[in-house]
């Protein structure tokens, strides 16, 4: 993504080596995805691998999430 290995560590100490989206630090050992705009290649955050996968398979697609937020709202697990 044309960062370098310093301007990576920079953003992971700038996230306290936390997830941008979900807040927790990556688990078994795993390191930060760059989280990129896959239309501009712009950089946006460092992300779990998991809120990074998420994100990816929504396509980037800010309605296609709110139609999962509206579906997840509609069937509630209490």
């Amino acid at each position: 993504y044309g960062i370098s290995l310093a301007q990576y560590q920079r953003m992971v100490g700038d996230q306290n080596g936390l997830c941008a989206l979900c807040g927790t630090p990556p688990k078994n050992g795993d390191v930060l995805c760059v989280d990129h705009c896959h239309a501009t290649e712009t950089i946006r955050a460092l992300l779990c691998r998991k809120c990074n996968t998420g994100l990816g398979c929504y396509n980037d697609d800010p309605a296609l999430l709110q139609r999962a937020i509206e579906y997840l709202g509609r069937w509630r697990c209490q």
